[in-house]
């Protein structure tokens, strides 16, 4: 398999992971706060993570390297981007952030092009367009709420720290692993997220968070999202991201789209609309061309 058939791989298995994050995170929310989520979650992917270390499933070799961009990419993602979501998501409707979300391919694709000189031609730029249509069409078929120039704020923050994300990881795969700068990054997480929680919480921290796992709800909710996006979602992403340019990889993340609304008819008995299957069509047909009509100097 040659290596860019491997990051398109990658790519699709981590956004379809990451596609049904949104139902765990839901389920661990009806019984606690956002920050004990948190601060569990990371607390989670860190004892993978260094489990991985220590049974040698994965090597982990920061020795002599400069650190410096890793614990960036850890700022940036996942401090600065869950913080700015989650603000986000408490101040907007759930369409806006919908359609908000989707043109962080243009953000991506934009930034690449100046950062990297990695540059979307003609074709892949109407496939990013096309692919964007159909998640605002799933977006707008959901109402509710209200706008709050805050919130659009703290969503655009959000949604562009994670395109200059994606150009970082592509930037220091070169010297880093998928798992090593994966393993930096949540251990900036853990440690930011695990203080923030004391910091606002206080005395009551621990007693929350026994008391959130005497619920089984919370125990498959932050083991889905520790351990299967935070360690295998993120890992494969950020594989992806080495094999592929920003914006071939990144297009991927409307397939979670896709899955989240999937995931919301058949397990949440959501309705499924004739618009939703349109919607599909145009966010499938996007990624395929973004990814089929590549420069021949991408192919490897």
């Amino acid at each position: 398999m040659k290596n860019e058939q491997k990051g398109m791989l990658a790519a699709s298995v981590a956004y379809i992971i990451f596609g049904f994050s949104y139902l765990f995170s839901k389920m661990a929310l009806e019984v606690t706060e956002p920050m004990i989520l948190l601060a569990s979650r990371f607390t989670v992917t860190l004892l993978v993570l260094n489990l991985l270390v220590v049974t040698r499933v994965l090597k982990l070799n920061l020795k002599g390297k400069s650190l410096a961009g890793p614990i960036l990419i850890g700022i940036l993602q996942p401090v600065l981007y869950f913080i700015f979501e989650n603000y986000g998501l408490k101040y907007t409707t759930t369409s806006f952030t919908g359609m908000i979300s989707s043109i962080s391919p243009i953000f991506t694709a934009v930034l690449g092009a100046v950062m990297l000189k990695e540059h979307p031609n003609f074709k892949q730029w109407i496939g990013i367009v096309v692919s964007i249509a159909g998640v605002m069409m799933v977006s707008l078929g959901s109402t509710g709420g209200q706008n709050t120039p805050i919130g659009c704020i703290c969503l655009l923050l959000a949604y562009f720290l994670g395109s200059f994300y994606s150009l970082m990881v592509r930037k220091f795969s070169r010297n880093f692993s998928a798992f090593e700068l994966t393993y930096v990054m949540f251990t900036v997480g853990f440690v930011f997220f695990t203080i923030l929680a004391f910091v606002q919480y206080g005395g009551e921290t621990l007693p929350m968070f026994t008391e959130a796992l005497t619920h089984g709800k919370f125990l498959i909710a932050i083991l889905y999202l520790g351990a299967g996006a935070s360690v295998g979602g993120y890992m494969l992403a950020n594989y992806s991201l080495a094999k592929l340019p920003v914006a071939r990889s990144t297009i991927f993340g409307n397939l979670s789209t896709v899955v989240s609304v999937l995931a919301g008819v058949v397990i949440m008995g959501d309705e499924f609309s004739w618009i939703s299957a349109v919607a599909f069509v145009l966010i499938m047909t996007g990624i395929w061309a973004v990814n089929r009509f590549r420069d021949e100097s991408e192919a490897e």
